[in-house]
């Protein structure tokens, strides 16, 4: 089985804790391997200092005494050395003169002299063990030149690196090994509100209302993921809840009129009718159908906006210029309920937006305060500017609104109160201006005194969109 397949079955504590471990492990043979080679070659240059040391006292001994003695005759005094440490005198033909008494206690050690006059490090084997002996040029007197050897033993250097490396191959074993303890525990401790986190979600797909836990003693990334994550199931459960809604306004408001006409239809056909009771029968139809219609048409216009993919980019549009047309359209409208439109604004008013959302946009909110306000009124349409964007101002004398329902006004199919038994149309002309307003990176506000004292609707338009 591959290795990847394998890892992928172990928890994420135990992943981290390998991972851990084995990242501890590089660095410390790295680190170990270093310390070794370091050692090793310090033992060597201290046995090296130690023989030249041990050679320098041997010569001042020799000197004190006379120098060597010859090699025809026998030693009258012995060569000093330290514990440890093998001296030999060797004459010119490369007999030994002289030996310490430590030789007589190990085999023989061939020599290998150099040339005459020079000095040299060797490393050999002297029986089962590895020895460094040190060649010096020794003279004395009216002496002939001879050679001075003085050996030690490697056996006590390699007994110290092999204890060196049993120790250092535990330490790292047992650093791995506790600090993979240490890491699956504390992978165990960070990951604990995770795991609360999993409870909490599943416990949520049974009880919908809840909510994730936040609160794990600290604040660290997991809190901030919670509480992003509650945030966004807040808005989830919102988004649920308002289609819902719409789902239940749009039939209600749909099977209102398709009742109406078929109670219209019912009621007519029970009997025979005059042309003139048929004629009043089809006319109820007629408005009620419109009515559905009308409905219908602006319930495909929310959701044709809603279902637009990516970010907009048009060429700014003279907003003056379209509210101005827009108002002629409406004109007739307002004469027919005597109602004035006072109409103001910048003659230089540019925003980036399509001109069919731009239509969208106002004849909505003149309809809105067409609607709503009574025969003999006033509508007044300001378009303005600030240095980031355009700003269109509708106000009317109307009915006005609760200002504490001026955050539900956008709502689809809502109504105020004070407006649902005398207007017509869907209830989704306010939705249709926001959505549009919003999909622009706009903002649109409704402001009212209160009931019956007019109200006032915001719409603002970035001029550079970046």
């Amino acid at each position: 089985m591959p290795l990847r397949s394998v890892l992928s079955r172990l928890s994420i504590s135990i992943r981290l804790a390998l991972w851990f471990g084995l990242s501890l492990l590089v660095l410390l043979t790295l680190f170990v391997t270093g310390l070794y080679v370091s050692v090793h070659l310090g033992l060597h240059q201290d046995l090296e200092t130690q023989l030249r040391e041990e050679a320098k006292a041997v010569q001042a001994h020799l000197r004190a005494h006379g120098g060597a003695p010859p090699s025809s005759s026998p030693s009258t005094h012995a060569l000093r050395a330290a514990p440890g440490t093998f001296v030999r005198l060797f004459g010119p033909g490369g007999e030994v003169i002289e030996a310490s008494p430590a030789f007589q206690s190990r085999p023989t050690l061939p020599a290998d002299l150099p040339q005459p006059g020079t000095s040299t490090l060797q490393t050999r084997t002297w029986g089962e063990t590895s020895a460094q002996s040190l060649y010096l040029p020794f003279e004395s007197g009216s002496q002939p030149a001879s050679w001075l050897e003085v050996t030690k033993l490697q056996s006590p250097i390699h007994r110290q690196l092999h204890s060196l490396r049993w120790w250092l191959a535990l330490g790292i074993l047992g650093g791995v090994g506790l600090a993979m303890v240490v890491g699956y525990g504390l992978a165990r401790r960070a990951l604990r509100p995770v795991a609360s986190l999993t409870a909490a979600a599943r416990e949520m797909q049974d009880q919908p209302t809840g909510k994730l836990p936040t609160d794990f003693g600290v604040a660290d990334e997991l809190t901030d993921l919670a509480e992003t994550f509650n945030g966004l199931i807040e808005r989830l459960r919102s988004s649920l809840r308002r289609e819902r809604r719409f789902r239940a306004d749009a039939a209600h408001n749909m099977f209102t009129p398709l009742t109406a006409i078929q109670s219209e239809l019912d009621v007519t056909l029970r009997k025979p009718r005059s042309k003139t009771e048929y004629r009043e029968a089809l006319h109820a139809v007629q408005q009620h159908t419109e009515r559905l219609s009308s409905l219908l048409g602006e319930l495909m216009t929310l959701s044709r906006i809603e279902a637009r993919e990516g970010r907009p980019t048009p060429s700014p549009i003279d907003v003056h210029a379209c509210i101005r047309d827009r108002i002629r359209r409406v004109q007739d409208r307002a004469d027919a309920k005597d109602i004035s439109i006072d109409w103001t604004g910048t003659t230089t008013a540019e925003a980036p937006i399509d001109p069919e959302d731009l239509d969208l946009v106002v004849d909505h909110l003149l309809d809105n305060a067409l609607k709503y306000t009574p025969e003999g009124g006033t509508i007044q349409v300001d378009v303005g500017q600030t240095d980031r964007a355009v700003v269109v101002r509708v106000s009317d004398s109307g009915m006005g609104f609760d200002p504490e329902k001026s955050g539900r006004l956008f709502d689809r199919f809502y109504r105020s109160n004070d407006a649902e038994q005398s207007a017509d149309g869907g209830g989704l002309g306010l939705s249709i201006v926001k959505a549009v307003v919003e999909r622009y990176e706009g903002t649109v506000q409704a402001e009212s005194p209160g009931s019956s004292q007019g109200s006032t609707f915001y719409v603002r338009l970035p001029r550079d969109r970046e």
